[in-house]
């Protein structure tokens, strides 16, 4: 079985600091993570990847030569990784890295399972899967807490409201998992050493494809469009109201009424 691994990379939120007076957002500490929900998606296809004989390959993409995730990925028990590289991820959003992603599957053919976070710490957008199965023709499940795959079939627990459902499909298929999951692993510290050094079975272990000449001009144009950005305004201190129920529901329904109006 190959599994592929969706694996991006956030900002340690620890490092940051929103100064809302200022309106600005301070960087103290510039400090990569792979995004969590990436991280437990892994585990997932690591779990599954040792209880069967098969491959898990984790594929990440940007602009700049940065592959530090994907190396982390290796690390941490992944047997190789593929580095989407090209100009045309400056701007990318989950519809071109879903269009390159689909590039990829077809060039490293026979994949089974796709497997990534179901949303991402920075921006929380949960589209790439979606798009990508779509892309694919694959079903897709969101949300799966717990995730099988043995005969044929993907069996997950998913969580709806309150209650847990068990899901199950063909592969191949699309599968999302979302943050805190599972407890993700820990990168194997000689593993992660020659990861680095690309020394021995770990030499040339990441592979770089430039996708530019794989996407066309519609495939490349990312359907999101930065406009800026902003803080939300200041919260406005409340009113205390004091009486009887009656007049504070009676408060309470004529300022909505003005708010209403307004």
């Amino acid at each position: 079985m190959r599994i592929l691994v969706i694996l991006r990379r956030v900002l340690d939120p620890a490092g940051i600091v929103a100064h809302r007076r200022l309106r600005r957002i301070f960087v103290n500490r510039e400090r990569y993570l792979i995004e969590p929900a990436d991280h437990c998606a892994l585990e997932a296809a690591l779990r599954i990847r040792d209880g069967v004989d098969g491959e898990v390959i984790v594929a990440s993409g940007r602009p700049e030569p940065d592959d530090d995730t994907l190396r982390r990925g290796v690390a941490i028990g992944a047997d190789r990784g593929v580095y989407l590289c090209g100009d045309k991820f400056e701007e990318a959003d989950d519809a071109l890295v879903a269009e390159a992603l689909n590039r990829v599957i077809d060039q490293l053919g026979a994949v089974d399972l796709v497997m990534a976070g179901a949303t991402t710490l920075d921006t929380g957008q949960g589209q790439l899967g979606g798009r990508l199965a779509e892309l694919l023709g694959w079903p897709h499940i969101s949300g799966a807490w717990s995730v099988e795959a043995e005969d044929g079939l993907v069996r997950t627990i998913c969580r709806r409201g309150p209650d847990y459902t068990v899901v199950e499909t063909e592969l191949p298929a699309v599968v999302l998992v979302p943050s805190g999951a599972l407890k993700p692993r820990y990168p194997d510290g000689p593993r992660l050493i020659n990861v680095y050094r690309e020394v021995g079975e770990m030499k040339d272990i990441v592979e770089r494809w430039n996708v530019d000449d794989h996407l066309s001009a519609a495939q490349a144009s990312p359907l999101i469009e930065s406009v800026g950005r902003d803080f939300p305004a200041e919260r406005e201190r409340g009113e205390l109201v004091e009486g009887t129920v009656g007049d504070v529901a009676r408060t309470v329904a004529e300022a909505l009424s003005d708010r209403l109006r307004v």
